[in-house]
């Protein structure tokens, strides 16, 4: 249990809060590491505490259970409202360069949350809004907008596509599409996204401005 002292010991920390982030955040690498491994069912708080080097207690000092650990080991850095705010053309584009680049920045949160997704409700709620492209509508407003079930249908239609190539890359890591760069699956997947968004996200989505 030696190994987070020896690592916080390489480099001298003077004051508690940063002995504290230090701590978290070498927790929150374990916790990464296996529930990507093991998925939420099977990752145990030992075995993240024996990743980290430290006390079973201090996981649950800094998270309280291993639920919140989870959802915090999850979070993915993902703004949709960004990614909707400028020009229409690139939309498409835009979108799947943003969620692809976001899970390649921390592929062992994206791999625990889709590893875990079936078996565990809320791994299942993250990644659905992780991929709920009608966010996009939602910030560009045209929510509202005249195909209202097909225009939703279209968009879950849009996330269950992004959906798989994560799970392929990620997950299954299918050789041909883990080490394919973003631009290439950016190249291959747009048309098909452009085929399946709302026409007014595409062409109009700034004219409620």
């Amino acid at each position: 249990m030696s190994e987070l002292g020896d690592v916080m010991s390489d480099t001298p920390i003077n004051t508690r809060a940063q002995r504290r982030a230090r701590t978290r955040s070498a927790i929150l690498d374990a916790a990464r590491q296996e529930f990507s491994k093991s998925g939420y069912q099977k990752a145990t708080i030992r075995a993240v505490a024996e990743r980290a080097g430290c006390d079973p207690s201090l996981v649950m000092q800094h998270f309280g259970s291993k639920q919140e650990l989870f959802r915090a080991a999850v979070q993915l850095n993902l703004d949709m409202a960004a990614v909707a705010a400028g020009p229409a053309e690139g939309l498409s584009e835009r979108m799947i360069r943003a969620v692809l680049e976001a899970m390649d920045e921390q592929p062992e949160a994206t791999a625990s949350t889709f590893r875990s997704m079936l078996t565990h409700d809320e791994s299942a709620e993250e990644a659905l809004k992780l991929f709920n492209v009608t966010a996009i509508a939602q910030h560009s407003r045209v929510s509202g907008a005249s195909d209202g079930e097909s225009s939703e249908l279209r968009g879950q239609l849009v996330g269950a596509l992004t959906l798989g190539v994560a799970i392929t890359r990620y997950v299954l890591k299918a050789p041909a599409v883990e080490h394919a760069s973003v631009d290439d699956l950016v190249a291959h997947l747009r048309p098909a996204v452009e085929a399946l968004l709302p026409e007014s996200a595409l062409k109009g989505h700034h004219k409620a401005d």
